[in-house]
């Protein structure tokens, strides 16, 4: 089946100068000043952000010891900028609209005031550290496979005024909303009730130990502020303070994009988790392009699930559709699932096609391998297919067989070697399940540490796995030649790290965590880890390098539909 993409340009944002790109010697500077307050005088740390007006994208640096901080030309154009700030603890002191000239750089100190309202400003690792609580209490609420963190922060958990009885209901509730939505602080639009309830963990069936936990931590019982001390981190210092971030809002404020991918020509792929559409980046133009399928029958919630793009350009994905194929519509509404099947998009034509799949499963996840074979997976499945002929040729189940995974294991995000084998995370068996593309043969290596989530990582070109250990707060390396473990630990508990990238030329590892709102880095050769502050609230699921520019990384914000650029100077 064809259906031709429905094209639309979604923005036009005409600064091309923007898409020089940013070395490690910043250059001309655009924009300068330095950061300061009354209780600290010069301020390290700051994360400074700067938005032309009428552009679509913001810009943030992040001040330096002496709290100096600077814009380089590279990326700040000449026109008016609106500059906002980052820092806990502290607001901006009205700055107003700042210029950047065309003949040399522009200057602007930074004021800042302590907060009236600290509590807006903690992230859900931050609140976490200030509830009082046995740390069993903290790791129930903090290391869920499905936790109140997945789709908001813990804000609205402490700022209600629910009761335990009330919490015991609502927790159960919470499971009956599109699981790969959002929901921002100030937005409800991307929450989504689902047709039908998920099937929920076995602590949220019976969520009374969690529900007696939470109403002593937020404002029931007429408490007017919380009777605690609000804990706060320490703000970056040295090397997280240089980079350069840089996000573009997507077109529509009410795009989930739960994954992304990146060409080979470097070219940012998008999908929507729910809704019927992929989008791609043009970073010569800063401008968005939006390609849309056939929407879902009414009633039913979904999209496109995990993106890829193959050797030749053209981008797979498994999504929800196909409701005519009497198969498809099998799958989609008696197991419950708003998943897909696998899908094509021909960059060049514009068509989408859906694989006619024997295996009739409902696919999650999409990998492109060194050989341009593409693999997509289920928590039981893999599936393989040959994008010369767009056909299967490979069906591996790798649990629920005699030769597979141990009971109870669910897969999570796979993974290719050079090799053609695919290495996948056991999110609840806690270990890496292996495929043999050839024989098929399945083995499994339970990771160190038990009950640690493994969720989701890179294959290196040494064909080691990278993934991070969700409920284990560790970055994590299995070699899959030597069949070795070796595990890097976070900087803070429930930090709750969930992707990691491979490394970067330099050795180096990222890691996205919604529950402090940092992008962590990890040296690899010696051990150092830093944090990079994000500018805004953020959630990522995926972190790629741009093949262009490989020390760049880029990500996708989950949370606020924006595109991310992570640019280290050093």
């Amino acid at each position: 089946m064809r259906v031709r993409g429905l094209l639309f340009v979604a923005m036009t944002v005409c600064v091309v100068a923007l898409a020089a790109g940013c070395t490690s010697d910043p250059g001309t500077v655009a924009l300068a000043g330095t950061v300061s307050s009354q209780e600290e005088g010069q301020m390290e740390g700051v994360v400074v952000s700067a938005r032309r007006e009428t552009a679509n994208f913001t810009v943030s640096v992040v001040s330096d010891a002496e709290g100096h901080y600077s814009f380089p030309r590279t990326h700040l154009v000449p026109g008016r900028y609106n500059l906002t700030t980052r820092a806990v603890g502290y607001d901006l002191v009205d700055a107003g609209s700042v210029e950047v000239p065309a003949d040399g750089p522009g200057s602007h100190d930074v004021q800042l005031q302590v907060t009236e309202d600290l509590a807006s400003q903690l992230s859900s690792l931050e609140w976490i550290m200030s509830m009082p609580g046995t740390t069993e209490q903290k790791e129930l609420l903090a290391y869920s496979g499905l936790s109140c963190a997945y789709c908001h922060s813990y804000e609205r958990i402490v700022r209600s005024r629910h009761t335990a009885e009330e919490f015991a209901k609502t927790i159960p509730r919470m499971f009956t909303y599109f699981n790969d939505g959002t929901a921002l602080n100030d937005d409800d639009s991307r929450g989504r009730a689902e047709p039908f309830p998920h099937r929920t963990p076995a602590i949220m069936e019976a969520p009374s130990a969690l529900a007696e936990y939470l109403a002593t931590v937020n404002l029931s019982d007429g408490k007017s502020t919380w009777p605690y001390e609000l804990k706060t981190l320490p703000r970056p210092t040295g090397q997280a303070t240089r980079v350069i971030i840089t996000q573009w809002d997507m077109p529509r404020a009410d795009t989930v994009p739960h994954d992304f991918a990146m060409a080979p020509d470097g070219t940012p792929w998008y999908a929507d988790q729910s809704r019927m559409y992929i989008g791609k980046f043009d970073k010569d133009t800063d401008t968005f392009t939006e390609y849309s399928m056939d929407p879902l029958p009414e009633g039913f919630v979904g999209g496109m699930s995990d993106i890829d793009v193959d050797h030749d350009g053209n981008v797979w994905f498994p999504a929800t559709q196909g409701f005519e194929r009497e198969w498809a519509a099998s799958i989609f509404q008696a197991n419950e699932c708003h998943f897909g099947a696998p899908t094509r998009f021909d960059p060049v034509t514009e068509e989408f096609t859906v694989i006619d799949d024997p295996s009739k499963e409902c696919l999650q996840f999409v990998g492109v391998g060194p050989d341009g074979k593409v693999w997509m997976n289920n928590v039981q499945t893999m599936v393989r297919i040959d994008p010369a002929t767009e056909e299967v040729d490979g069906i591996f189940p790798f649990v629920n067989t005699p030769e597979g995974a141990p009971p109870g294991s669910i897969g999570y995000q796979l993974v290719v070697n050079s090799k053609g084998d695919a290495y996948i995370s056991d999110f609840l068996g806690s270990g890496v399940i292996g495929v043999n593309g050839e024989t098929g043969e399945v083995k499994h290596w339970p990771t160190p540490d038990p009950g640690v989530l493994p969720r989701r990582g890179q294959m290196d070109s040494e064909d080691r796995y990278w993934f991070a250990e969700y409920g284990g707060d560790k970055i994590t390396r299995f070699d899959t030649q030597t069949e070795e473990f070796t595990q890097w630990p976070v900087l803070h508990k429930f930090t709750t790290p969930y992707a990691t990238s491979s490394p970067d030329s330099q050795g180096r590892v990222y890691a996205s965590s919604n529950m402090s709102e940092r992008v962590l880095r990890l040296d690899s050769e010696t051990g150092e880890m830093i944090e990079y502050q994000m500018p805004t609230n953020f959630d990522s699921k995926k972190i790629l390098y741009d093949p262009t520019d490989p020390d760049t990384v880029w990500m996708a914000n989950t949370r606020e539909a924006r595109l991310i650029r992570l640019e280290p100077l050093d």
